[in-house]
């Protein structure tokens, strides 16, 4: 296998000499096999490599939990930046926790993530979660990060020997002081919104002691202190302009970021959007919204459908999903949330953006902006956004600079 990736004799010796070479082969034919791209199969295989040299560092049979492979990640990337060969470690970890993960799983050395015992708090979850669905949280999104984020906590008291009955709020709060350590503000607001909500169920239920989820405190997070990032409406057109070919590359790209751009549709909208929602006949298109879950009938403007028309017809690969958007490559599948940044990513990489902007959201963004400065009102733009609330659209007044500088004549005016 080695041989059909590599040229230079040097490079073939240093992989077929390292550890576990054999187990490398077979997983990389085994990512060849499954139609990975020849460039993705190449970087595996360097990561790989660096995975190997570590393995010998432990017992044959030891198996690796995230922990641990967060560890090695978090070395490699270190000395990645020492040699100059990355700006930072936050991607570099990234892509080697994956790989090394994917490839441990894959020669049966990766521990299994250490979740609750079976059985023991599966039914409180089940419940918890149905009664929110009865309530307020309608989104199936919302439902699975609140199951994930208790999941965590409760994984975390295994750890540590702890049931629940037996809580106090200083377990609570070394539970914080840990994710303090990966997790920025919002990602703690985040959690802590959801284990007030799991302890206030508990102490309902009678599982906890009381008090518990008023002793959980929020990390102030300041309304508005953030802005709508995104490209320019301008820069918008040129990502068209690079995807108007008739590759089925381009095809799928193009429809996806009128999609995005025009309809300002949110990642999950478009990647569940099926065949079934599309009725040409009416020219309409039925959208499920991602945060509410409420189904909405959109015209299917005449642009943005002749590019799902041509994608249909000449770039889509045979598949039975019925998802609209699939991946280039065998297995056909419908795109994840990453591969779906990656499309926009990819096609803004040449543009100056701010980083947080770079992807599905940054157009819906752009598209906010555009409405706003071609003189539509908020209620107009929260509408087309799928706003039920016009609090949410208020955001985008801060980037709104046509009426800023009006306001600003206006009010310093007199002052001439």
């Amino acid at each position: 296998m080695f041989e059909t990736l590599f040229s230079y004799p040097s490079v073939v010796r240093r992989h077929r000499n390292a550890p576990v070479a054999p187990e490398r082969a077979a997983y990389l034919r085994e990512l060849a096999a499954k139609g990975v791209p020849r460039g993705t199969i190449l970087k595996r295989a360097r990561y790989c490599l660096c995975v190997a040299v570590e393995l010998e560092k432990w017992a044959g049979n030891h198996c690796f939990d995230e922990y641990e492979i967060e560890a090695l990640a978090r070395r490699w990337a270190a000395k990645r930046v020492a040699s100059g060969r990355a700006s930072g470690t936050k991607w570099p970890a990234e892509h080697f926790r994956f790989a090394a993960t994917d490839f441990l799983r894959s020669i049966g050395r990766l521990r299994p993530p250490s979740l609750p015992l079976p059985g023991r708090y599966d039914d409180e979850l089940a419940d918890f979660i149905a009664t929110q669905q009865q309530g307020r949280w309608f989104s199936s999104a919302t439902r699975k990060g609140a199951t994930w984020q208790i999941k965590r906590f409760l994984a975390y008291l295994q750890q540590r020997d702890r049931l629940l009955w037996d809580l106090t709020p200083a377990d609570i709060d070394g539970y914080f002081e840990d994710r303090a350590q990966h997790w920025n503000r919002n990602s703690l607001c985040t959690s802590a919104k959801m284990l007030r909500a799991w302890f206030t169920h508990c102490e309902g239920r009678g599982w906890v002691r009381h008090g518990l989820a008023a002793a959980i405190l929020l990390p102030r997070i300041y309304r508005q202190e953030g802005l709508p990032l995104g490209p320019t409406w301008e820069q918008v057109g040129h990502m068209l302009d690079k995807t108007a070919g008739d590759g089925p590359a381009q095809l799928r790209d193009h429809a996806i970021l009128l999609l995005l751009s025009v309809y300002a549709l949110r990642s999950g909208e478009v990647r569940r959007l099926s065949l079934h929602d599309l009725d040409w006949r009416q020219e309409r298109m039925r959208v499920v919204r991602s945060k509410s879950g409420r189904e909405e009938t959109l015209p299917l403007e005449a642009r943005t459908g002749n590019a799902i028309a041509r994608y249909l017809r000449h770039g889509r690969p045979h598949s039975e999903s019925r998802a609209v958007f699939l991946t280039l490559f065998a297995p056909p599948r419908p795109l994840s949330a990453g591969a779906l940044y990656h499309v926009v990513k990819r096609h803004l990489s040449d543009d100056p953006c701010p980083h947080k902007g770079r992807g599905p959201h940054g157009l819906r963004h752009a598209c906010a902006r555009h409405l706003l400065e071609a003189g539509g009102s908020f209620k107009e733009a929260g509408d087309h956004l799928g706003h039920r609330s016009p609090s949410a659209t208020r955001i985008y007044a801060k980037v709104d600079l046509n009426a800023l500088r009006r306001v600003a004549v206006e009010d310093l005016g007199g002052l001439a």
